[in-house]
């Protein structure tokens, strides 16, 4: 399926919002309705790129001189949102009339960077692109504007984005924020975004019931912010962000962990995390919807003078991967916590099972869409840092080569790649030139159905975390009649069991330990206490001065069944007692609960937990020790479920 065929498909959430602007309900009892003559305003957007420089072996070596304007090549914006305005006459309590900006039409671009909006005639009109992207799963991504960034104490809501706006007529007179035209006839109106643009500031907010929009005519030049220069706007850097979304989302279907994101972006500002994406959304409360009753969730792309991520595809691409793995792992048994590792591409090899296909598969699939295994954050026509090769595991010991190591599943991931392409290993540059990345999607897609049956087999639930093993499955899978090869012809076990042995994993998948599953079995209906579990954090690695507590020892996988409904206390010794800071966490999916223990343990409170389907029905368990400030040493946790009257 060609590239554009794939992103007209993730429009359609998108087009029904849009549609719903249009839509105006009757009166309650009124039999007709009043039909205003429309016209068509149609266009396109294309903006100003800077491309990736590479050598003759296809490695990045920064980007191209941008002075040279033969360097650039125009491209269309994709997926971008478009907004129709017209003002309407509004009377006033006191019988005056004024004019209010309303919201006539939106839209998003397609994969030429074309729109059409159908608004009524013989009305002043004015047409804006604004930051917005389709995220996919009828999710939206917002390229906001504050000059604050990510820690900006304004509301979700409430944060700025960027704007480009002109009549119907297609002009856009210098200094009027709110261009208009009375529109009589179809129209035509384009844009085209140069590397310096500059961009109006908006609030994006209207009335959903009325669709006014009344701080339209409050925008203001992005250069007139303190600390910019006039006349050197964020242009097409902004547009390029969101067509690097659009690549994302035309092979992968979504680009947002699971709702909206918001991307701060604003020249020379850069948070010293660099760019990256917060999934623990109880952090920011401003990122709270009050329109949805949802928190957004936050991130950040580097704009510092001296190293600018906008172009970057290298470094904003894999932080889209691990949304997309982190966003289709929620909602299963055993999610993935708040605080995935940052930063992202950090060769971590003794992590959970989860998080080691997160962040091997990640950089993956940002290799797919570039073709190529090379990774770049480029600082002007330089690197930034050295080029990330996902190939590369020659620093890794035998015993790091595991399905718990991101590096070793990244770079079998390539494997999977060129296998899929019938393209040769190592190959050339020019080989990765012919990568189709709608091949091979599915094998970076969770599993559609539970990752193995229950001990009640009538229930939808993982018994297990996700790992690599998963994404093996997903090859075996029969060819459906989207995909453009027959991914279970070309991946055999003999295929498999090839490719994967040298990354120190094993196919077909060991039926014995330590592999035959990520998850003990704790027996049903215990009258006892649970067997000892010893949590260790002798692999964990400090990032960005905490320990994220993920490593392969942190961490124990159980579960237990029950024949009927359990009334008890849930009790935790931990041996030697843990010091300050740190504390053991028992996640219980099927009650929705999460329990903490200090020190040297203790009891819950009375519960219940519920068989809530046939029995023996399986409750899962997760064992976490926690302690992001200090190295602990190894304890031995037995838990116990204590009978209650």
């Amino acid at each position: 399926m060609p590239l554009s065929r794939a992103f007209l498909q993730t429009l359609g959430a998108i087009v029904l919002l849009a549609m719903a602007l249009a839509c105006k309900g009757k009166s309650k009892g009124s039999s007709s309705t009043t039909v205003t003559p429309s016209v068509s305003i149609s266009g396109t957007v294309t903006y100003k790129r800077v491309p990736l420089a590479r050598d003759a072996n296809g490695v990045p070596t920064g980007l191209k001189d941008a002075a040279i304007p033969a360097n650039l090549t125009s491209l269309p914006a994709r997926g971008v949102v478009i907004r129709a305005y017209q003002q309407l006459e509004q009377t006033k309590p006191d019988g005056t009339k004024i004019l209010v900006w309303t919201i006539a039409r939106s839209g998003v671009t397609d994969a030429l960077g074309a729109y059409v909006l159908s608004v009524p005639k013989d009305r002043p009109t004015m047409v804006e692109v604004i930051s917005s992207f389709t995220g996919g799963n009828s999710s939206q991504i917002n390229l906001v504007a504050e000059p604050g960034g990510i820690n900006s104490t304004t509301g979700a809501l409430d944060r700025l984005r960027y704007a480009l706006r002109k009549a119907a007529d297609g002009t856009s007179p210098a200094g009027n924020n709110a261009p208009s035209w009375t529109v009589t006839a179809d129209a035509v109106v384009d844009f085209s975004v140069g590397l310096n643009d500059v961009w109006w500031l908006v609030d994006p907010a209207f009335n959903l019931a009325s669709s006014e929009a009344p701080l339209t005519n409050q925008a203001v030049l992005e250069t007139s912010i303190s600390g910019r220069t006039t006349g050197l706007g964020s242009g097409s850097r902004v547009l390029g962000i969101g067509d690097t979304i659009a690549t994302f989302v035309t092979a992968y279907g979504a680009a947002t962990p699971g709702t909206t994101l918001d991307l701060h972006y604003w020249p020379g500002h850069s948070e010293p995390r660099g760019s990256y994406i917060e999934y623990d959304r109880s952090l920011f409360p401003q990122a709270y919807d009050t329109s949805t009753g949802n928190f957004h969730y936050f991130g950040s792309i580097r704009g510092a003078d001296v190293n600018d991520d906008a172009w970057d595809e290298g470094v904003i691409l894999p932080m889209l991967g691990r949304n997309f793995l982190y966003g289709t792992n929620l909602g299963r048994t055993f999610s993935i916590p708040f605080n995935p590792l940052l930063p992202a591409s950090s060769a971590q090899a003794d992590l959970i099972p989860d998080m080691a296909r997160i962040e091997g598969l990640a950089d993956a699939m940002a290799a797919n869409l570039l073709k190529s295994p090379y990774l770049a954050d480029t600082q002007g026509t330089g690197l930034a840092a050295p080029v990330l090769d996902i190939r590369d595991i020659s620093g890794l010991p035998p015993s790091q080569l595991t399905p718990y190591s991101a590096p070793a599943i990244r770079a079998f991931a390539w494997e999977i790649i060129l296998k899929a392409n019938s393209l040769p290993s190592p190959g050339t540059s020019a080989d990765w030139a012919t990568i189709n990345p709608l091949v091979i999607p599915r094998f970076f897609r969770a599993p559609v159905s539970p990752t193995k049956a229950a001990t009640d087999t009538t229930a939808a639930r993982d018994l297990e975390p996700l790992s690599i093993y998963n994404q093996f499955d997903r090859l075996k899978e029969v060819k459906s009649a989207s995909d453009p090869v027959d991914l279970s012809a070309i991946f055999t076990d003999a295929a498999l069991t090839t490719l994967a042995a040298p990354f120190g994993i094993t196919w077909p998948r060991p039926t014995t330990a330590p592999y035959a599953a990520f998850v003990s079995d704790w027996g049903t209906d215990p009258t006892t206490a649970f067997p000892p579990v010893t949590l260790s954090m002798a692999k964990a690695i400090q990032v960005n001065g905490s320990y994220p507590n993920l490593s392969q020892g942190e961490i124990f996988y159980t579960g237990f069944s029950l024949n009927a409904d359990k009334r008890c206390t849930l009790a935790a010794t931990i041996s030697p007692a843990l010091g300050a800071g740190a504390k053991i966490e028992v996640d219980m999916p099927g009650t929705l609960r999460t329990f903490s223990f200090t020190g040297s343990g203790g009891s819950t409170e009375v519960i219940v937990i519920p068989v809530a389907n046939t029995a023996p029905y399986y409750h899962p368990l997760r064992l976490r020790l926690k302690s992001p400030a200090t190295l602990q040493p190894d304890v031995v946790v037995t838990l116990a479920l204590v009978p209650a009257p």
